[in-house]
């Protein structure tokens, strides 16, 4: 039996845990189910996130609800195509990646007519949800609310199974990997560039998780591959940039003297964070005279600046979507405020007593032991987890205050303290 037979097969025995018919319509340029409760984006949004979270599915539109093979206006061919991938990436979280195939099927008078064909892969990443948070599996030719035990335990596999750093993005595929950042990452690390190793840029990418197969078997760019190697990762993910802000006062009070946003691969945001740092006129330059001249003194140790930017970049929480890292200058300290809580088990104290723990994003953190630092010429992230002590101990150094952090709802904020001659040169 061909694909057709086997198709028709499914339409005479009618809906089911793999199959949907839907009657399209149109009125102008609007798309309408003709029957039943998918006339709107919300509802058919349902159909899809309930058979992408339970064995994956067809929704087969052109058959009307007497499981008779209508068609579709063929003029109105891309305005239904368009429709159902708008639907997939903003009326599903995350997006559903479909495949979309236009064949021809024998109407009631066996005459061809065209009809889609959508096929919503098995989730093997995720457990989708519809934009109002209701998550929901097939049972027969029903939808319904997967039970909250049951969630629970779903959620909790395919996190474990598949972190977040090494799941691919919404449709985007490997060409948004910079290949000039690549290469140079590549040869830098390997001391050879891609096309020396004889192995296709793909594996290469595949080998070292930038990028992913997806439900369909696509070559897809994981967040990993597109938050170092994409020439905007905020374009593919939102909220992956840095927000700046200097206020003149001791509060974030809306009024800022200068404001602005790092964007870029998340190595090239370090070295614009520390290059703002270094230079920005908001920044207090305390100084001293004696008999030997004049002594420039540290405002902040750019060492431990460098370790809280590095930190809140690569611990953040990537899965909180639409929140970024984010900076407050203020003329006594620093914030840096990192999106999620500590991970896992953490509390503040066990940093402060130097406990190393399981970094959230493995991946990312060891990507960035291949980066050296341009203040200390090391790598930006050392393996033997002393990052968050080094930053005391400098920060202490100059300003003579332990930096303060603390959890404040699903954020983290570190503080940095300026050095007390700063602020007696500044009142």
């Amino acid at each position: 039996m061909n694909d057709t037979s086997f198709l028709l097969n499914n339409i005479a025995a009618g809906a089911g845990l793999f199959l949907e018919l839907k009657e399209v319509v149109f009125r102008g340029d609007q798309v309408r189910i003709a029957w039943g409760d998918g006339a709107t984006p919300t509802t058919l949004a349902e159909v899809f996130v309930s058979m992408a979270n339970t064995e994956g599915g067809i929704i087969l539109f052109g058959v009307n609800n007497n499981r008779e093979i209508v068609g579709i206006d063929e003029s109105k061919q891309d305005l239904l195509e368009q429709f159902v991938v708008n639907l997939c990436l903003n009326n599903c979280r995350p997006g559903i990646d479909p495949l979309l195939d236009w064949l021809y099927l024998p109407n009631v008078e066996s005459q061809p007519v065209l009809c889609l064909k959508v096929t919503v892969p098995k989730a093997k990443f995720y457990v989708h949800s519809t934009v109002d948070g209701r998550y929901l599996k097939r049972v027969g030719s029903h939808r319904t609310l997967i039970p909250p035990e049951q969630l629970g335990r779903l959620l909790s596999a395919r996190r474990l199974a598949v972190p977040a750093e090494e799941r691919p993005l919404f449709r985007l595929g490997i060409e948004a990997l910079d290949r000039l950042r690549f290469d140079a990452y590549y040869e830098r690390r390997f001391g050879a560039s891609p096309d020396q190793a004889g192995v296709d840029i793909s594996q290469i990418y595949l080998n070292l998780k930038l990028a992913v197969r997806d439900e369909a078997g696509e070559l897809r760019t994981t967040m990993l591959g597109a938050l170092l190697f994409s020439e905007r990762p905020d374009a593919h993910f939102n909220g992956a940039f840095i927000d700046v802000a200097a206020y003149l006062g001791d509060v974030a009070d809306g009024t800022t003297a200068d404001a602005r946003r790092i964007y870029g691969p998340l190595p090239e945001q370090i070295e614009q964070m520390l290059q703002y740092f270094r230079s920005s006129p908001l920044i207090a330059r305390p100084s001293r005279k004696d008999a030997t001249g004049r002594l420039d003194l540290e405002t902040y140790s750019l060492v431990a600046l460098q370790e809280g930017i590095v930190n809140a970049l690569v611990h953040r929480d990537y899965e909180l979507e639409g929140s970024q890292v984010r900076v407050f200058l203020f003329p006594d300290r620093v914030e840096i405020w990192n999106p999620g809580g500590l991970h896992n088990s953490l509390t503040v104290e066990d940093l402060y007593r130097g406990c190393q723990p399981m970094r959230r994003n493995q991946l990312l953190a060891g990507f960035m032991r291949d980066y050296a630092s341009p203040v200390t010429s090391r790598s930006y992230m050392e393996s033997r987890g002393e990052g968050f002590l080094t930053l005391l101990r400098e920060s202490e150094r100059v300003s003579g205050r332990r930096p303060q952090m603390r959890v404040v709802g699903q954020a983290v904020c570190l503080t940095i303290f300026a050095a007390s001659e700063t602020l007696e040169s500044h009142p």
